[in-house]
């Protein structure tokens, strides 16, 4: 069981890192390329190392095409409009929108079913906690907190009918998670082609291929092995506690890397994180 907690460990910190240096990647880089070259990275990566199923797998997709476009449609919102959130804004900002709107998602779907005081009061700091990041949390005048908000949060509820979706696939065609990994990344990739700058791509992406592959898998491969392993040894619940830790982290991490501390942002992390723990309990 240590083990699992370790696997969960590494998953928050590569996550957390990811994202800072996701942050100062998209300072020099135009946040399309970088989405194709990831998405670009993770297919090759993850059909791979599932070739002996992939005719099975992409047979099954085919069979629930609808499923299939909602599945990765909406696991391509979620890293578009997180990319897009990390270059207006902070990590932290982007990490805990995310978070947030998922756990509200989540505790109202169990209060739905219990009609319990806690789900309820658990609701409410959430959306307290919304305000609280708004109002409360210092970036740099340049920087677009609310909309920054908003992206995230947007991304917290597409990454919430990704997970319900990706769920109800395996359940219909029995694939595995390696398979489902193998085709999540297609729409995300197409949809990053249409719209990139072909007229200097190949000199945007040389210039840079060390930092994409990278945070490549950095944020999309490596965790999401390591991820899985903890659900594997701790369970989901536990797993779920466990990365609710991924915001404090990333600021942790934030504050590195800038030699910015800033205490009414720390007490900011710190009632989020607060939030969120009681919110994945009440989740679970």
């Amino acid at each position: 069981m240590l083990i699992g907690y370790f696997d969960a460990a590494i998953y928050v910190t590569l996550t957390a890192i990811s994202f800072v240096f996701l942050n100062r990647l998209m300072g020099q880089i135009n946040p399309v390329v970088a989405l194709f070259a990831m998405s670009f990275f993770a297919i090759v990566n993850f059909n791979l190392m599932s070739l002996n199923q992939l005719k099975a797998t992409y047979i099954a997709c085919f069979n629930n095409k609808l499923l299939y476009l909602i599945m990765s449609g909406s696991l391509a919102l979620d890293w578009i409009c997180m990319l897009y959130s990390s270059y207006i804004t902070d990590p932290f900002v982007s990490m805990s929108a995310l978070f947030i709107f998922l756990a509200v998602i989540g505790v109202i779907q169990v209060f739905a079913k219990n009609k319990s005081i806690a789900s309820f009061i658990s609701i409410i700091m959430l959306i307290m906690s919304v305000f609280i990041l708004y109002f409360g949390y210092r970036v740099n005048a340049s920087e677009k907190l609310g909309l920054g908000i908003i992206l995230g949060g947007v991304a917290g509820s597409a990454f919430y009918i990704y997970i319900v979706s990706s769920k109800e696939l395996v359940k219909r065609s029995n694939l595995s998670t390696l398979q489902v990994l193998a085709t999540r990344f297609w729409i995300l990739f197409i949809g990053a082609a249409y719209f990139l700058p072909y007229h200097n791509l190949l000199a945007i992406i040389a210039n840079n291929i060390v930092s994409l592959v990278i945070i490549s898998y950095a944020s999309l491969i490596v965790p999401i092995y390591f991820n899985q392993q903890a659900i594997k040894k701790l369970g989901s619940t536990v797993t779920a506690l466990c990365i609710s830790y991924v915001p404090p982290v990333t600021y942790l991490f934030y504050v590195i890397y800038n030699h910015n501390l800033i205490w009414s942002n720390v007490v900011v992390c710190i009632i989020i994180t607060s939030a969120l723990i009681l919110a994945q309990g009440k989740r679970s």
